[in-house]
């Protein structure tokens, strides 16, 4: 198993501006903290927290902030995420492309909501909203939920029975096509990332064609320094960038302190034969 080290980059977190559970300060004073160097917030579809971090937050020269989100796509009829890094999010561009996913994330909501309901699960719209804050609304913003109001145990017992993959939950249609949000970051100055690809329980042969389909949509990155990600594969997939020259990120994939399995600044070690996306970033900073 390759554990996970210490790194002074973080490519790949999110804050209170989406399903993270702290505010965008306290994370990027979180990062000081642990010598990370380099931080991309990625929060899903959404980069108000790099923008109110630059308009507004404290920050300091040990620590750069580059701007990132993760986007959600569907691929086969499965959810698959796609971080984008390094995109002029300031844009009218980029922020018609938040408005479109604002909208497409109320719709699922919607449709989540109504499934629950039926089951026989009561949520409360304008609480689940309050809860959330300035976030955007997903499904750990309803397990959060369930578990207050007493109606699961905990997180993991809400996801397990309703809301992970395959499950009543699990709505897929209001998100765009992987080629789509490739297109999305591509077309603002960004790199597209695959996130976290041992997440979507794929064959290899599966694996292989969502590799193609993404690098033949644009993608010009893979995430292989994930923590959790089995051997066979982070090798797999360093193999696969050494070989079509796609470049290597990775990430803590963090949302809250009490996580050890998803700490800051903390995954397995860069490969040495693959190009790595953060050469790429401090190119662009020159």
């Amino acid at each position: 198993m390759f554990e996970p080290i210490s790194h002074s980059w973080e490519l790949h977190c999110h804050s209170l501006f989406s399903d993270g559970s702290l505010s965008a300060q306290a994370l990027y004073d979180l990062a000081l903290e642990r010598d990370v160097r380099h931080l991309v917030l990625t929060d899903h579809d959404t980069a108000e927290g790099y923008r109110w971090l630059t308009e507004q937050g404290q920050l300091q020269p040990e620590c750069q902030l580059w701007p990132g989100v993760e986007l959600s796509s569907q691929w086969q009829g499965r959810s698959v995420h796609v971080v984008g890094v390094g995109m002029d999010v300031t844009s009218p561009h980029w922020r018609q492309i938040e408005a479109r996913y604002a909208v497409a994330r109320d719709k699922r909501l919607e449709r989540i909501l109504f499934l629950l309901a039926r089951e026989g699960l009561n949520i409360d719209v304008d609480a689940l909203r309050t809860q959330a804050g300035a976030g955007t609304l997903g499904r750990p913003h309803i397990a959060r939920y369930l578990v207050d109001s007493g109606q699961v145990k905990d997180s993991a017992t809400a996801f397990k029975r309703w809301l992970g993959n395959g499950k009543v939950g699990d709505v897929k249609q209001s998100w765009p096509e992987l080629a789509e949000a490739v297109a999305d970051i591509a077309g603002s100055g960004g790199v597209a990332v695959l996130a976290h690809p041992h997440r979507y329980k794929l064959t290899w042969r599966k694996l292989d064609q969502l590799l193609t389909d993404f690098t033949d949509a644009g993608g010009r990155a893979v995430e292989v320094c994930c923590p959790a990600m089995p051997d066979a594969m982070r090798k797999r997939l360093a193999a696969y960038c050494a070989q079509e020259g796609v470049m290597v990120s990775g990430g803590s994939d963090f949302h809250q302190p009490d996580t050890p399995w998803a700490s800051l600044g903390r995954y397995p070690q860069w490969p040495t034969q693959a190009p790595l996306l953060t050469d790429w970033l401090l190119s662009q900073a020159v």
